[in-house]
């Protein structure tokens, strides 16, 4: 009788461990939501959704930020994102503030934003550390432009648009 309940116990024991060993083995999703608006951050959170919103969702995907940048101090962690999308053969494309006539002379505008392109440029072999490369895949990005009441001009957003979206 001693033996049965020896026996019971290692097999109560087993049950209790196995249902523990299924319990602690249910996996939990940590990755972000995608987001249709990213606030920028300098942060490697914002890599995180900015990468999980444009792996998940086949539709623009919109980054604000809390104070005004200016097209030509742009972020590094930006440049980044932007470098990869030029890399995998996307387009960026640069919207003026409405109202305002467009440049006539492409050369113009590429020397109002010499300091973004150079430092698309220079980045470019900084990508490879990023695993961003895949989320920026089949990726055009548009850098919409406003000025504030003083004058200066500004980012106002910087979307990543999916190639296949028609306008």
């Amino acid at each position: 009788m001693n033996s049965l309940s020896i026996e019971s116990k290692i097999l109560r024991f087993a049950l209790v461990a196995t249902v523990f060993l299924f319990v602690g083995c249910q996996s939990t999703v940590d990755a972000d939501p995608p987001k249709r608006t990213i606030t920028f951050i300098d942060a490697q959170k914002f890599d995180n959704e900015l990468t999980s919103s444009l792996k998940q969702l086949n539709e623009p995907v919109s980054v604000n930020f809390h104070n005004p940048v200016t097209p030509n101090q742009i972020p590094p962690r930006i440049d980044k994102w932007l470098a990869a999308v030029e890399k995998s053969g996307g387009k960026i494309n640069i919207s003026t503030p409405v109202g305002e006539p467009t440049p006539k002379d492409p050369m113009f505008l590429f020397g109002l934003f010499s300091g973004l392109w150079n430092a698309i440029k220079t980045l470019r072999g900084e990508i490879t550390s990023y695993p961003i490369d895949d989320a920026v895949k089949n990726k055009n990005v548009n850098i919409s432009l406003e000025r504030n009441a003083q004058g200066n001009l500004f980012i106002q957003k910087i979307e990543f648009q999916p190639k296949d979206l028609k306008k």
